[in-house]
C-alpha cells in the first residue's frame, strides 16, 4: 500500500472529525457514497440520507484519532480501522471504528462506518 493513498484516507477520515465538515451538508454529500450506511456504537443504524439531515444538527464534540490502520480490500476498496476518543462525562470515552471507503471516478467515497464502544476494563 502506497503512503499517499494512507495519507489520503487517514486525511479525509481526519476530515469528517471536523466541526464545518460535520455542518455542512453538501460537504458531507461529497464524502459519502449513495449507498452508505453507519452502525452507530450505540446500536442505531442511519443510512445517507439520515446523515445528511441529523449530523450538521448535532452538538459539536472534539473527537481524536488514534491507531490509525488501512488495509487493501480491492484494487479501488479499503478498510480503515482506527479508536476514537472523545471527552465525556466521566473522562475520555473511546470507540474503536471501521470505514469501507471505495473509489469511484477519481474520488473516495464512504460506503461503510462503523463505531463500537471500547469496554470497560
Amino acid at each position: 500500500m502506497s503512503q499517499p493513498l494512507y495519507d489520503q484516507i487517514l486525511a479525509l477520515e481526519e476530515r469528517l472529525f471536523n466541526r464545518s465538515t460535520r455542518r455542512n451538508v453538501a460537504e458531507l454529500s461529497q464524502l459519502l457514497a449513495d449507498e452508505f450506511v453507519e452502525f452507530g456504537a450505540r446500536g442505531v443504524a442511519w443510512d445517507k440520507a439520515e446523515v445528511l439531515e441529523s449530523l450538521p444538527e448535532q452538538q459539536f464534540v472534539q473527537r481524536r484519532l488514534s491507531g490509525f490502520k488501512l488495509t487493501m480490500l480491492a484494487e479501488d476498496v479499503v478498510l480503515a480501522t482506527y479508536i476514537c476518543t472523545m471527552p465525556g462525562s466521566e473522562g475520555l470515552q473511546g470507540s474503536l471504528r471501521s470505514s469501507i471507503w471505495r473509489q469511484t471516478q477519481g474520488r473516495w467515497l464512504m460506503v461503510f462506518h462503523q463505531g463500537t464502544q471500547i469496554a470497560e476494563e
